[in-house]
């Protein structure tokens, strides 16, 4: 009977750098911020209906962005796994940004 090596896991990169740890921020608070800050903006400056309406479509756009974020940068063998939204962003930026660390 053959034996299957199992694949090397990777650990989620730490970012490094003054400027990198500014773009993790930045966009972790865009994801995560952004539909709900959007949503009560409208919510209370136009009608709580477009507010939940904006707040329910940028919720599915940054799933989606962080969705391809996650496609884009973590290896194939771990993609089954569950990562929250400042790993896949960790991620994200190490595979593809901030490339000298």
């Amino acid at each position: 009977m053959e034996q299957e090596v199992p694949p090397i896991i990777e650990i989620i990169p730490k970012i490094k750098g003054f400027w990198c740890r500014i773009a993790m921020f930045s966009l972790y608070g865009l994801l995560t911020f952004t539909p709900f800050l959007v949503g009560s903006w409208l919510g209370y400056s136009y009608n709580i209906v477009i507010g939940i309406a904006f707040f329910l479509f940028l919720t599915l756009v940054s799933g989606v962005i962080s969705s391809k974020m996650r496609v884009c940068s973590i290896p194939f063998e771990q993609r089954e796994m569950s990562y929250s939204t400042m790993a896949i962003v960790k991620w994200y930026l190490a595979k593809n940004i901030c490339l000298k660390n």
